[in-house]
């Protein structure tokens, strides 16, 4: 249920396309597309995975999986504060094993009970990363009271369809 709400709620955030061409047939459709790549539950949270798609020309060049948005929605009865989360807290690795750099490219600041967070994260040159890869994100580190933690395995942002 949530990745479909959470498609709906941000395609207008992130399908911020527009009509270019001139004459008749001359029309070519840009713009960005989250595509959903894996959802689930963890203690807390419920979770969507999503990957960044583009129809853009410099886009559609750009390697699958180089730009991840992670919503978490608060599913335990407290506030979680997650201000102190940084990208230390992610560890993302390809299916040999090997770590993905990975940068925070929002800032999350935190959920009341049901209230969502959306965490954009970019990767550092996943294009020889061997899929499928699996992400953890783990907030003992950040020393919060209520520590998420959270496995997504199988990911395979290249079966993603591009658009």
């Amino acid at each position: 249920m949530l990745i479909g709400t959470a498609a709906m709620l941000l395609s207008g955030w992130l399908s911020y396309g527009a009509e270019t061409g001139t004459g008749v047939n001359a029309t070519n459709r840009v713009g960005e597309t989250l595509v959903p790549l894996k959802s689930g539950e963890a203690r807390l949270v419920s979770y969507g995975l999503y990957c960044v798609t583009s129809n853009s020309r410099a886009g559609s060049n750009a390697p699958s999986g180089g730009d991840l948005v992670l919503i978490l929605r608060n599913t335990g009865g407290k506030f979680i504060n997650l201000e102190r989360v940084s990208a230390g807290d992610f560890t993302l690795r390809d299916a040999q094993g090997r770590d993905i750099k990975l940068y925070l490219r929002s800032r999350p600041t935190g959920m009341h009970h049901d209230a969502a967070e959306v965490i954009h994260l970019w990767e550092d040159h996943p294009a020889g990363a061997v899929e499928p890869w699996s992400l953890r994100f783990e907030t003992f580190k950040a020393g919060l009271p209520d520590p998420v933690s959270l496995t997504i395995t199988g990911i395979e942002p290249s079966k993603a369809p591009r658009k």
